[in-house]
């Protein structure tokens, strides 16, 4: 028993506090941009709003009800967020690690032996998430591995010896893969390359028709629980044209980057090279018979998240959590087959055993010095600015956090003040990126449009280097924007909000100054605007507008007077 715990151990030990310090540190962070857009979207249709319809969104319904899920669970504390998603992410992290033993072994392993990999799972995986900053964190691609790792995990264990397992086994691999479709669609090579590793294996019991059978079943059963989610919450229609039409005519042409500026950078070059080395030597020992063929599933995985990456055309950093997740996955495989291959070697030629425990050393020893990279174990200054709920609360805490384009206690300092001025039912309508200042306000958007690029399409119009929109296309994004606008101002007018909120500097708006930006990208909204609302109160970059007919009009220096047509500032 203990030559067959030995490996994982070692693997695990090693950086095991770099990695549990890690996470503390990583809980105890704020939510960035995107993490607070979907608790607003989650809050919103908790309270009635029709997702799609009523919140304009073009992520899939999978995010919003995982995000549903945990504001039930009392993820509207960010802390407690933080320790839902590690925990979730945790567990897949520790499945996928679990199911590799029995990999070539042919000896059926112990409960303690898949617990034991199951630790080294846990402490590989999560040193490369914690090489990314909170920002990056629990966002959409980390989401849809809670199931496409488990899913790869299944698939990695030894084929069923009875029809009735088997077909169990292919089912909840195929739902655990199709899920993703309805976080990302670009998650659809996973599964395609799933599919073929699948219908390649030999000794599995079921024909390969068969097989075929049981994956489309098991896809169909993993898209009911979004569906239905999409059907009770949410307007189907409208998740449709968002998806088929909006996405491939507008989305796609915003901060676009083609394949050579992606990995140009140090970062994305350094993790698609060692994916691409990973899927080189794991395809290399299937070739010569170290490996069963269907552990080509993590080579052509890691294919899947090139492609996942490309496709998306943007190369943000948690674009790649697929990808360095199942590279991780990948060295920790190739050092479980080396395990198996001498753990029965006798002592008298012991070097084999010393070979499997120097690999499995020396990926310890790879995790922990990587962890001295990462962004939350560089952050000395979280363990004592964030370790209480009154220190997480106080100004300094948020300023760690704030950036160029991303001003957290500026926004709580709006929500507050639109908490306290404004009736509990009221409408807020925000010109920015940060729809988490409603969530943190309790107050819904009075519009569909919590986005500033549905109003201001230079973005989409400006595209990118090798992604740039053609006349015709240009045509369409202004055409898409116009109706967005006059929608918006439909909706105003019909049932007018008692805020309106600028946020300067926003990402994806062409002015610095909000305001200048939707006198700009939205005239005729602009002009009502300005006719029906004063400004308020300013919270660094946040500027309150309230209704001039609201029951408590306050207004604030350098808000003293009517608003000027000219001004474009906030000064008079």
């Amino acid at each position: 028993m203990l030559r067959r715990v030995v490996a994982p151990l070692l693997v695990a030990l090693i950086p095991f506090f770099w990695v549990c310090d890690a996470t503390n540190r990583s809980s105890l962070a704020t939510v960035g941009r995107d993490q607070g857009i979907f608790q607003y979207v989650a809050w919103a249709v908790l309270r009635g709003d029709v997702d799609y319809r009523d919140i304009r969104d073009v992520n899939g319904p999978l995010v919003h009800l995982l995000h549903v899920v945990m504001l039930v669970l009392g993820g509207g504390d960010e802390h407690r967020f933080h320790v839902l998603e590690l925990l979730a992410t945790g567990i897949s992290f520790a499945v996928a690690g679990a199911c590799l033993p029995g990999l070539v072994s042919k000896r059926t392993p112990s409960p303690v032996t898949r617990l034991a990999w199951a630790l080294a799972g846990w402490v590989v995986l999560s040193g490369q998430y914690h090489l990314y900053t909170y920002w990056n964190q629990a966002q959409r691609e980390s989401f849809c591995d809670w199931f496409l790792l488990p899913s790869l995990a299944l698939q990695l264990l030894p084929p069923a010896r009875t029809k009735q397992r088997a077909s169990l086994r292919i089912v909840g691999i195929a739902a655990l893969s199709t899920i993703t479709w309805f976080g990302k669609p670009s998650f659809l090579p996973f599964t395609v390359a799933q599919l073929i590793v699948l219908l390649l294996e030999r000794d599995d019991v079921l024909s390969r028709s068969a097989r075929f059978g049981r994956f489309v079943l098991g896809g169909l059963l993993g898209a009911v629980v979004p569906m239905a989610y999409l059907l009770r919450y949410g307007d189907a229609a409208t998740f449709i044209r968002i998806s088929l039409l909006d996405v491939p005519q507008v989305y796609r042409f915003i901060w676009a980057k083609s394949v050579p500026e992606i990995f140009g950078e140090e970062g994305p070059l350094g993790d698609a090279t060692l994916g691409v080395a990973c899927a080189v030597l794991v395809t290399s020992l299937v070739a010569v018979r170290e490996l069963p063929k269907r552990a080509l599933v993590v080579p052509l995985g890691i294919g899947a998240g090139l492609c996942n990456v490309i496709a998306q055309h943007k190369g943000f950093g948690y674009h790649f959590h697929p990808l360095t997740a199942l590279t991780a996955l990948g060295w920790l495989m190739v050092v479980v087959m080396i395990a198996e291959r001498f753990e029965g070697a006798p002592r008298k030629r012991p070097l084999g055993r010393y070979f499997s425990l120097g690999i499995a050393t020396a990926l310890g020893l790879f995790v922990a010095s990587n962890m001295k990279n990462s962004p939350h174990t560089r952050n000395v200054w979280i363990l004592g600015g964030g370790e209480t709920a009154e220190r997480r609360a106080d100004p300094e805490y948020f300023a760690t956090f704030r950036n160029h384009d991303f001003f957290p206690w500026e926004m709580r300092q709006a929500a507050q003040y639109i908490a306290s001025h404004t009736s509990p039912d009221a409408r807020v309508q925000v010109y920015g990126m940060d729809p988490y200042l409603l969530f943190l306000a309790e107050r819904k958007s009075a519009t569909p449009y919590i986005y500033a690029y549905d109003l201001n399409a230079d973005a989409a119009l400006d595209g990118g280097w090798k992604n740039r929109p053609t006349d015709a296309q240009r045509a369409r994004i202004r055409g898409i924007r116009h109706d967005h606008e006059h929608d918006m101002l439909r909706k105003l007018k019909a049932n007018p909000p008692e805020v309106f909120v600028f946020i300067d500097r926003s990402p994806l708006i062409t002015f610095q100054d909000a305001w200048e930006d939707f006198r700009y990208a939205c005239p005729d909204s602009a002009a009502w605007v300005g006719a029906n609302y004063h400004p308020a109160r300013a919270f660094g970059e946040f500027h309150v507008w309230i209704h001039d007919g609201s029951k408590n009009p306050d207004v604030e220096a350098p808000y003293a007077t009517p608003w000027s047509e000219g001004a474009t500032d906030g000064t008079l």
